[in-house]
Parts: structure tokens; C-alpha cells; sequence
């Protein structure tokens, strides 16, 4: 994942998730930092609609298409 900032860009990677009380926690890292993320119900309830917007929802059906012409035009 990348964050893209006016100072600029920086990578994010999930190195793990757990769940702390009412939490899903993801330990991520963004460059030198290692912070965690604290996730509340209402939190996933936000990700989810977001995701489920139609944009989202045609990139996520076209997925398999793009990876078989890729990678067919490696062969």
C-alpha cells in the first residue's frame, strides 16, 4: 500500500491483525514507524460502504480479467 502525502509518498504494510477488547487491531508499518490501528465496529461498518460503492465494487469484478490478460501477455 502507498500513502501519498504533499511531504510524499510512503509505504504501509499490514504485518498483522488481532482483536484487544472491542478492537480489531492491524500492527502495520509505514516506514520507520510500526504503529497499530484500532478498528471499532462502527470503523468496519465505514470501511465496508465505501467499499461497496459501485466504482469500487466494477474495479473489484475486473480484477480477474486484468490478472488472465497479464498474464498471458507474459507467456
Amino acid at each position: 500500500m502507498k500513502v501519498s502525502t504533499p511531504s510524499g509518498d510512503l509505504e504501509v504494510s499490514i504485518i498483522g491483525a488481532s482483536v484487544e477488547g472491542n478492537f480489531i487491531v492491524l500492527k502495520v508499518q509505514i516506514g520507520v514507524w510500526n504503529p497499530k490501528i484500532y478498528l471499532t465496529k462502527d470503523d468496519l461498518w465505514s470501511f465496508f460502504s465505501i467499499l461497496l460503492r459501485p466504482s469500487v465494487l466494477l474495479y473489484f469484478l475486473m480484477l480477474p480479467f486484468r490478472f488472465l490478460f497479464r498474464r498471458n501477455k507474459n507467456n
